[in-house]
């Protein structure tokens, strides 16, 4: 078990990517963990994340070293919420 790998899960809200704050910014550099889009092992994980995430937002499973520091990064982005138009 201390060979395991961290992880961590973040919630990120439509207004905090509009933000675009320093943390978000932080995570976006992240190489994406996973390989290929089409990997059966992540993409479980990934249908798991989409069912987090707040609507227009997104659900980052983050992968850490031993120290804390973020390596990789897994997310999945919530459902589409249209803004409805006025007349």
């Amino acid at each position: 078990m201390k060979k395991a790998m961290e992880f961590d899960l973040q919630l990120q809200t439509e207004e905090c990517l509009r933000s675009a704050a320093a943390a978000v910014k932080e995570i976006d550099g992240l190489p994406w963990k996973g390989g290929s889009e089409g990997n059966l092992d992540y993409e479980c994980l990934r249908a798991e994340l989409r069912k987090m995430a707040p609507p227009n937002g997104r659900a980052v499973l983050l992968f850490r070293a031993r120290c804390g520091c973020p390596i990789a990064k897994l997310e999945g982005w919530g459902t589409k919420r249209c803004r409805r138009h006025k007349k």
